[in-house]
């Protein structure tokens, strides 16, 4: 068998030389957005590798400066092809002919970065801070992760980017944006913890960097095109099999002077990579229409596109204008004898390895079976699920329990990966590689980790996984790791439950004071950063003395309990109500001032007045005092929180004096009964 795949290749060989007339390369110019560095490894693997000259191409790599942008110096012929974020896509839909050819970076780079000692983990902790990021254009992900968590650009100071850490580092700044696969680097150097909030994590997920031409040299040139492509994409193949051996060629012939990267700065680049481009799991070039749209909507919602976009033509395939590739009717033979041959020789190769192939399985399912008896118990017994992960035979095995608890097949199969993108019902599997593989793999010895699944009665469920890694390849990237899925669900809920316990009265289950304080805090900074403005109201019984006194204390507290629910039951839903004190309520009315709130008080005060407080031994009335206090009546120095409930109390106090049953408030200092 191996003597005649000798002479078919020999034979593919020669047609293939007699395919191709000897011809100078053509010469073609890529356009990079910054200097060298691992971040475009694989253009370089092409180049020196022979892999551009093997297409016909002498391709000259340009380095960017701050006033050569990739997209102009190609839509000008300065370029033939370049790379871009998505700053691509916005030159699309504004009608200028580009056309992405291949994602390289499935996920950005770009995020927030913060020093650890500034106590900053969530966007929310931007407000009021000093961000140095770029403009929508070109650090979109940021603005739109801001967006999505609801701060405005009023609540914080934008600072543009100056492309250095040296204002985060001084403390000029709370945090910077960043490529996290070069500025962490620096502060991993200097020994500066440091925070890392990426727009991935709040639903921001856009592609990185991307290889791109103009459609004119598509038309014009499509053989160009497509030799460029096969290079490019083969290059980066190279580049991530082969990293030290790329580094080298980095150091040796692309470093640029005085912005080179050192060789461990090479390889941190090198391993952040691997997890934004996943050239294990995705094809590396691969690129989804759904996924641009995913982007062009984010710039919708940020006003830097119109609904009306259109993406047609963007995306270029490698079937696209065929008709120039093959224009010489010998060609067209010798083409189709030479692909007959080298089906006829994959065909055999495909047959060896399914044979192959079939006696592995063969033998894994025999190893299975021997081992089955001695964890069926043990997992019985914990109510676990079982997972195994085999990454050189790109295979994952799930039992029973596995596959229910990640919300798919409830049997035990053993899936490849091909099978998981041929078939959509495979869900359970689809959730592994979703919720764990990527951390899996960051994974040396043992580990646990935990995600979150919606099933298809959109209930929220937490599985937690407990991992360890069997071995691992040469480069130190995981082989083989297994372990076992637990659904925690039960045990989140009750703990929530706890938290909830945190915030809220024990007796009448509105908020408790300490919470309600916080809120009170959280939207007076917005009033100050001009959000809108909100009425205090504090409610307090009238004559709680004497009811304890001439009932009894459990009286006293089935009456603050149903008076709890009937101020409930008058509020709107934004409303926040909670118990101030042992018979004090106080509600926080959001965009509501003196008058509306006066309004909304007095209909509390009158349906608590005609409610009628029923034992079952005895039934009397009540009466409360209502004071109400608005942040319109304070200017933005005078305005803080112990003001505002202070100025509540003595109107409270004030109408006591008056008589009980009374609203005070400054556009009305006291009605009674009315």
């Amino acid at each position: 068998m191996s003597r005649a795949l000798t002479s078919l290749c020999s034979i593919a060989l020669i047609l293939c030389a007699l395919a191709s007339p000897v011809q100078a390369n053509t010469k073609v110019i890529l356009q990079l957005p910054w200097t060298h560095q691992f971040e475009f490894a694989g253009f370089y693997a092409a180049k020196e590798k022979g892999f551009f000259d093997r297409e016909g191409l002498d391709v000259e790599i340009r380095t960017g400066r701050a006033n050569q942008a990739p997209i102009s110096e190609v839509l000008s012929g300065n370029a033939d092809f370049g790379v871009s974020a998505s700053e691509l896509l916005l030159a699309r839909t504004s009608g200028q002919p580009v056309v992405a050819l291949g994602v390289i970076f499935q996920h950005s780079a770009s995020g927030l970065m913060a020093l650890a000692e500034n106590n900053i983990y969530t966007p929310q902790d931007f407000i009021a801070g000093s961000l140095e990021m770029g403009a929508l254009s070109n650090d979109a992900e940021s603005h739109a992760m801001l967006q999505a968590e609801g701060i405005t650009p009023r609540q914080y100071e934008r600072i543009p980017s100056t492309f250095s850490m040296e204002k985060l580092i001084n403390k000029e700044v709370n945090a910077t944006s960043i490529f996290i696969t070069n500025q962490p680097f620096y502060l991993e150097q200097q020994n500066i913890p440091y925070r890392l909030i990426l727009p991935r994590s709040y639903g921001i997920d856009f592609y990185g960097d991307t290889l791109f031409t103009r459609e004119k040299l598509i038309e014009e040139h499509p053989e160009v095109v497509k030799g460029f492509h096969h290079a490019a994409m083969r290059g980066w193949r190279y580049a991530f099999e082969r990293p030290d051996e790329i580094i080298d060629v980095i150091l040796e012939k692309y470093s640029d002077y005085p912005f080179a990267h050192s060789r461990e700065h090479l390889k941190f680049e090198y391993n952040k990579m691997k997890e934004l481009i996943l050239p294990d799991l995705i094809e590396v070039g691969y690129m989804d229409i759904n996924r641009w749209r995913h982007m062009a909507n984010t710039f919708v919602s940020l006003g830097l596109l119109q609904p009306d976009y259109e993406l047609d033509g963007f995306l270029w395939s490698l079937n696209q204008n065929n008709s120039h590739f093959f224009s010489k009717n010998h060609q067209i033979v010798i083409t189709l004898i030479f692909c007959t041959l080298l089906m006829v020789i994959l065909l055999l190769i495909f047959n060896r390895r399914l044979q192959e192939q079939l006696q592995e399985n063969k033998r894994l399912l025999a190893d299975s079976e021997c081992n089955k008896q001695k964890y069926e118990l043990a997992l019985w017994g914990g109510d676990l699920g079982y997972w195994r992960w085999d990454r050189t035979e790109n295979a994952l095995f799930l039992d029973e329990k596995g596959a229910f608890f990640l919300g798919g097949q409830h049997e035990s199969c053993l899936f490849t990966l091909q099978e998981v993108k041929a078939d959509d019902s495979l869900l359970s599997v689809q959730n592994f590689f979703k919720h764990f593989s990527d951390d899996i793999r960051k994974q040396d010895a043992a580990f646990k980790l935990e995600a979150e699944l919606i099933n298809d009665e959109s209930h929220n469920r937490w599985i937690l996984c407990h991992g360890q890694v069997l071995s691992s390849m040469s480069d130190g990237s995981i082989e083989i790791a297994h372990g076992v899925l637990l659904d925690v669900t039960d045990a989140r809920k009750t703990r929530r439950q706890v938290e909830q316990l945190t915030i809220t009265d024990g007796m009448t289950g509105v908020l408790n004071r300490r919470y309600f304080m916080s809120r009170l805090s959280a939207f007076m900074q917005r009033v100050k950063f001009g959000e809108g403005h909100f009425s205090i109201a504090l409610i307090d019984i009238d004559c709680m003395e004497v009811i304890n006194t001439k009932y009894g204390q459990p009286t006293g507290d089935y009456t603050i309990e149903t008076l709890a629910d009937v101020i409930q039951q008058q509020v709107r839903p934004m409303d926040l109500i909670a118990r101030y004190a042992g018979q004090n309520f106080a509600i926080l009315l959001p965009n509501t001032d003196s008058e509306e709130a006066f309004t909304a008080c007095d209909r509390i005060r009158n349906y608590i007045a005609h409610h009628r407080f029923d034992t079952g031994s005895d039934s009397f009335f009540v009466s409360v005092t209502i004071g109400i206090v608005d942040t319109k009546e304070f200017s933005n120095t005078e305005l803080n929180s112990k003001q505002l409930l202070h100025i509540a109390e003595e109107r409270v106090k004030r109408g006591k004096i008056k008589g009980r049953d009374v609203l005070i408030s400054k556009v009305n200092q006291g009605l009674t009964n009315i």
